[in-house]
């Protein structure tokens, strides 16, 4: 059975090697092409407050209530605003210059009687604990 699975993987392998574009010495070669979208970037930067409220929590016994008591470098043209913070939680919301009225928001953790953030534009709740979510972005 072992050897039929490992037979039919490499077979896939192989099927989805004959589809794919030839472009690897290109790509290694040229200069990047791919561009961060602002969702991304919000992501990432919601992603690197999750972290430094974990350091901020382990040498403080709570979360930080507002970004500036992180130490987290953000890219240009993104804010991050801590909605809410503390013992067992946080919530917090990032928005870049380049998307007015467009979020992306994340929670960790429960505060008393408040429900999980929501995005700016769609108002979207964000569902899963330590994933952000964002609005569509054009």
């Amino acid at each position: 059975m072992d050897v039929r699975r490992g037979s039919l993987a490499a077979i896939l392998l192989s099927l989805a090697m004959l589809g794919a574009p030839r472009t690897l010495g290109a790509q290694s070669s040229a200069p990047a092409a791919w561009q961060a979208t602002p969702a991304s970037v919000l992501k990432a930067a919601l992603r690197s407050v999750a972290a430094a409220q974990e350091r901020y929590r382990a040498a403080h016994g709570r979360f930080a209530a507002s970004a500036e008591q992180l130490d987290v470098r953000l890219a240009p043209g993104v804010r991050v605003d801590i909605l809410g913070a503390g013992v067992t939680g946080w919530q917090g919301r990032a928005v870049h210059q380049a998307q007015p009225g467009r979020s992306c928001v994340v929670f960790v953790g429960a505060l008393d009687g408040a429900e999980a953030p929501r995005t700016d534009g769609d108002r979207e709740m964000a569902g899963e604990e330590g994933i952000p979510l964002c609005d569509w972005m054009r």
